[in-house]
């Protein structure tokens, strides 16, 4: 491999790859940047989760009997981990450019790897509030071929991601309707998006992003809907009500008794400890509005690493951060202890070959590196979670 290539290779493991591993794995979410992050060592996490108390207690008289031995009782979790890319390309013009200066090699790969990084940092955050299965929007049929896709939302959809079509019935492995086509534009008033390539007749159905259909890490939507995700980490739902988050309806009056209550049920049913309170947009714009009508008083702000600002505020006997989380369902409000979670991976390392970090494209002259990491959420107290809805100021 040509000298200046590997002058590039020498860049990105030694200037970019420190930085990249730290903001991936704090950036994407505050909830992220909360939970502990713990080694990989096995395709298989698992978890022992406790349910409910300890039954070895017993009142008594002296010279009964004392209380019989009742350990705790667990339940096993697991779950596989998942694969996670990063791709990063450089042509050979550029590199030729760039000559052997280490500054002109720096600013070739600096936009490229900056935008590898948000585009990473955007999925990974989204992900970590989905359900595994990676839809991210519904899709209405268009009986006419088009380069214009109608969908239920675009809250989950940004220009630039490469997607696949899948029909409504599709199961996981199903071959997608229409593959690996790029949004070139999104019309949000409409609901329609723009895709590259030769016009289609899409078909009812849903979007992923490529090839992660039913690939996606769990996230915290698999422990909220109780509904659709019908198992966790392999415990069927219905069998064991105790997973279940703790679910409030705020009926459009979001208020500090409704999160009280939400926080003491939590506690006191099912062992959490709330410490973070993440808000949909409608559901925080209603709770910020109630805080003005009662002069609410923040305890502090607090800022996190990937740029959001939050408040501790006083609920009931505990402090908790509230924070605006673009990626849960607007008109929502969802509860965690981040100290019932951990992300388990291995680092953001590249895959190489004898070394070798970038390898030239088949029939292109586009060098490509690949970053992987490999991992998933979990969490050992899914029940101690809470979940309110209808939070929005109007029906």
């Amino acid at each position: 491999m040509a000298q200046d290539i590997l002058k590039i290779e020498s860049i990105l493991k030694d200037k970019y790859l420190p930085a990249l591993k730290n903001q991936i794995g704090t950036e994407p979410s505050p909830f992220l940047e909360k939970v502990k992050k713990t080694p990989l060592t096995n395709n298989k996490i698992v978890g022992a989760a406790p349910i409910g108390l300890n039954g070895g207690f017993g009142f008594g008289y002296e010279g009964t009997n004392t209380p019989s031995s009742g350990a705790q009782q667990y339940s096993k979790f697991e779950i596989e981990a998942k694969d996670m890319y990063v791709s990063i390309e450089i042509s050979d013009k550029t590199v030729k450019l760039a000559n052997s200066d280490a500054s002109s090699m720096i600013n070739a790969l600096n936009q490229e790897v900056k935008s590898s990084y948000e585009t990473a940092k955007w999925n990974l955050g989204r992900a970590l509030f989905g359900d595994g299965s990676g839809k991210l929007a519904t899709v209405t049929a268009n009986a006419v071929a088009s380069n214009e896709v109608t969908v239920d939302t675009t809250k989950l959809l940004r220009e630039g991601l490469i997607i696949d079509f899948y029909a409504t019935a599709d199961a996981v492995g199903a071959t997608p309707n229409v593959a690996k086509r790029r949004i070139t534009a999104i019309n949000r008033a409409t609901s329609k998006i723009t895709i590259d390539g030769t016009a289609t007749a899409v078909v009812a159905g849903f979007i992923t992003v490529q090839n992660s259909y039913g690939r996606e890490i769990c996230g915290l939507g698999a422990i909220m809907d109780s509904t659709n995700v019908t198992s966790l980490y392999g415990i069927t739902k219905a069998n064991y009500p105790w997973i279940n988050p703790i679910t409030k309806d705020a009926s459009n009056d979001l208020t500090d008794i409704v999160l009280s209550e939400a926080i003491k049920d939590s506690r006191d049913y099912k062992n959490g400890n709330i410490d973070l309170i993440m808000m949909g947009d409608a559901a925080h714009k209603a709770y910020l509005a109630y805080m003005k009508e009662n002069n609410t008083v923040n305890a502090d702000k607090l800022k996190f690493l990937g740029g959001t600002t939050g408040m501790s505020v006083l609920l009931g006997d505990r402090e908790s951060v509230i924070i605006n989380e673009r990626f849960v369902p607007e008109n929502e409000v969802w509860g965690v202890d981040t100290a019932s979670f951990k992300f388990e991976s291995t680092d953001w390392a590249f895959a190489s070959k004898g070394g070798e970090v970038f390898n030239l494209t088949n029939d292109t002259s586009i060098y490509r590196a690949l970053l992987a990491c490999y991992g998933n959420l979990m969490c050992e107290n899914p029940g101690g979670c809470f979940k309110i809805t209808n939070c929005n100021a109007t029906a």
